[in-house]
């Protein structure tokens, strides 16, 4: 069974009293609300860059959909380095040590990307929609694809079935505009500060560009714009921040952005590179939302809730697991075995179908866990 169909059937699993993990499907019945999410829930944990710090409002007209949908998206757009053939060079420091990217794209139909990094090196070609790589089977570095999918701002969209509510902060001193989104229906109704399955854009109302986004609650990437570099019409953030748990993990600068030039053609050769397959080697992150229900909840239950981070493998196994939030710390390794279970589920088919490259994703659970009454 495919990580698709697993997904949906998870989604539909939420439905029954029992410890589960439930992915969105795109299924129009809507899933039913547990009595375990009726339940009061736990603030998200405060962080210096968490800028909803009130009562968040919901959008409920078209007109204010448009608003905070085309918010999100410019802001996108403004410093969207892919609009022009380009030649994008990166830096970037973690706990691991020090990093150098490399991204060029002359043309529509061709796109090389190479990274260096402590103990690993990497050089890819895109080519008339071909997937060619010197790492046919390595993994991805959870680190290098948190700052790819920054850079490229790979983060999950606000599509018709996306909620919406927004919120204006302050970052520093200076006005933002803040737009939650969120895919679970349990926000809909939603009142007061971020809730556990919203993501956070939030962007500057006078430049349009994104100031801080937050994937999931613990987890931020603060873009810095003191340096920026102009590209074209495109602002490119000079630096930009990872944070988890208040803690910066990634501090990354961008080195130049420049028309391709001079370009040996060798470069988009595939020569001694393996043909892997059709599409990009990585793909959107995933979010997977669960209630695990530790029997039936009453009115002195609690719920606690767990914010996971990690790297899905294309046969379904999970690495690089790490807590990002967390509301009691004691129930971090129950919410680690939950998350661990991905690594049993295997594909009938790789995963993929013949031909298609196999797609590493970055993945996040919010895991909420019911404490047992007193």
């Amino acid at each position: 069974m495919s990580v698709l169909r697993l997904s949906f059937a998870l989604a539909l699993s939420a439905l029954l009293p029992a410890a589960v993990f439930a992915q969105a499907s795109r299924s129009s019945v809507r899933p039913r609300v547990s009595p375990v999410e009726s339940l009061p829930q736990p603030a998200v944990p405060s962080d210096p860059l968490e800028l909803v710090t009130g009562d968040a409002q919901p959008v409920q007209t078209a007109e204010q959909r448009l608003a905070a949908t085309n918010l999100v998206e410019n802001a996108r757009a403004l410093s969207n380095v892919r609009a022009y053939a380009y030649d994008l060079k990166t830096t970037f420091t973690s706990s691991g040590g020090d990093w150098n990217l490399e991204d060029i794209s002359p043309s529509h139909n061709a796109y090389r990307w190479a990274a260096q990094g402590p103990s690993y090196a990497a050089v890819n070609l895109h080519l008339n929609k071909l997937f060619y790589t010197n790492q046919p089977a390595g993994p991805v570095p959870l680190r290098l694809a948190q700052v790819r999918s920054a850079i490229f701002f790979a983060y999950r969209l606000t599509g018709p079935r996306a909620t919406l509510r927004t919120f204006t902060g302050n970052l520093n001193g200076a006005e933002v505009s803040c737009v939650l989104v969120s895919h679970g229906s349990q926000t809909k109704a939603a009142t007061g500060g971020r809730r556990w399955e919203e993501s956070e854009y939030c962007i500057d109302p006078k430049t349009g560009l994104l100031m801080t986004y937050s994937p999931v609650p613990g987890m931020f990437v603060r873009y810095d714009y003191t340096s920026a570099i102009h590209f074209h019409e495109k602002t490119i953030a000079g630096k930009f921040t990872i944070t988890e748990a208040g803690q910066p993990i990634v501090e990354a600068r961008t080195e130049s952005v420049t028309d391709p030039a001079n370009l040996d053609p060798a470069l988009f050769e595939p020569a001694g590179l393996t043909q892997v397959g059709v599409g990009p080697v990585s793909g959107m992150p995933w979010y997977v939302r669960s209630s695990v229900i530790g029997g039936a909840p009453n009115a002195n239950s609690t719920i606690h809730a767990v914010v996971l981070h990690g790297l899905l493998s294309p046969d379904g196994a999970l690495s690089e697991a790490e807590v990002v939030a967390s509301t009691d710390s004691s129930l971090n390794q129950s919410a680690l075995d939950k998350a661990a279970e991905w690594k049993n589920w295997q594909s009938d088919n790789n995963e993929v179908e013949p031909g298609a490259t196999p797609q590493w994703h970055e993945v996040f659970f919010v895991v909420k866990l019911l404490a047992p009454a007193p």
